[in-house]
């Protein structure tokens, strides 16, 4: 994937956190809100997943 690939994808996985975290702040029940916080946590770590992947691939492993 090129760099503005990785960078649209990022700000998607971004857009999509914060609606996790909009979907947590409103929940009337603990299904909601754990389903929430994990949206959120989801993607956070494949944010961090696509910065490792481009810092791999630019030491060449």
């Amino acid at each position: 994937m090129s760099g503005l690939g990785m960078w649209i994808v990022g700000v998607i996985s971004s857009v999509v956190g914060f609606v996790g975290l909009f979907l947590a702040s409103g929940a009337r029940d603990g299904a909601m809100y754990t389903m929430g916080l994990l949206i959120a946590a989801s993607a956070v770590a494949f944010v961090f997943w696509l910065i490792k992947r481009y810092f791999d691939a630019q030491e060449g492993h």
